[in-house]
């Protein structure tokens, strides 16, 4: 899922009317798993690598995957959680649980680029039939998943939160999610001919396979 709709459905899952602190701490934690990302992204701007080169080379190599399968790991994210409540870390806690409901909403809408989400203990991938971008795995049915999930996730905090600024902002990602669902389903086929993609490429990757 997009990295904004994972903020709204953590949100959705944690955040309470009346508890700024504790909110910051659930937004803050739903990025963490695509932290890493935004790092790669960011460096490859710097040495200004091409797009191809960007995705098709430089992202499945050292640091980046490692560093990626760190932040997915289902492993480390539940050890910190087990950590937390013993300690009794409220906060700690609560972002442990908004990084799992990420990392559990990316499991099954992952296809080529599914994730290491047990590392270190194995390398394993799930590689879903189901993305949520790609128009090769079935991608107009995971968009439409995820869409689904943010619009249901946004009639929930409109619901709880009443403060006028909350609900717009909520409204406009509600209807900016539907626009860009709406923008997909109008012109995945052009993308797909436009990129001359006949079928999907799973499992291509040295990096993909299990240890």
């Amino acid at each position: 899922m997009n990295t904004v709709a994972h903020i709204i459905v953590a949100s959705a899952v944690f955040a309470k009317r009346e508890a700024p602190k504790r909110n910051w701490v659930v937004l803050l934690a739903a990025l963490i798993p695509d932290f890493s990302m935004f790092i790669f992204f960011a460096w490859s701007r710097l040495m200004g690598w091409s797009g191809a080169e960007t995705w098709d080379v430089r992202y499945w190599t050292e640091p980046w995957q490692t560093l990626g399968a760190a932040s997915n790991s289902f492993v480390l994210a539940g050890g910190v959680l087990a950590i937390a409540i013993w300690r009794k870390w409220t906060l700690v806690a609560i972002a442990c649980g908004a990084v799992l409901v990420h990392l559990a909403l990316d499991l099954p809408l992952h296809a080529d680029d599914a994730h290491r989400h047990f590392w270190p203990l194995t390398d394993w991938r799930f590689f879903s039939p189901i993305s949520y971008w790609d128009p090769r795995a079935n991608g107009l049915i995971g968009a439409g998943i995820e869409t689904g999930i943010v619009v249901i996730a946004c009639a929930a905090l409109w619901s709880r939160f009443r403060a006028s600024w909350a609900r717009g902002l909520v409204a406009v990602i509600a209807v900016a999610q539907v626009l860009l669902f709406t923008a997909f389903v109008a012109f995945s086929d052009r993308i797909c001919q436009g990129a001359g993609i006949e079928a999907p490429h799973y499992h291509e990757h040295p990096s993909s396979q299990p240890s």
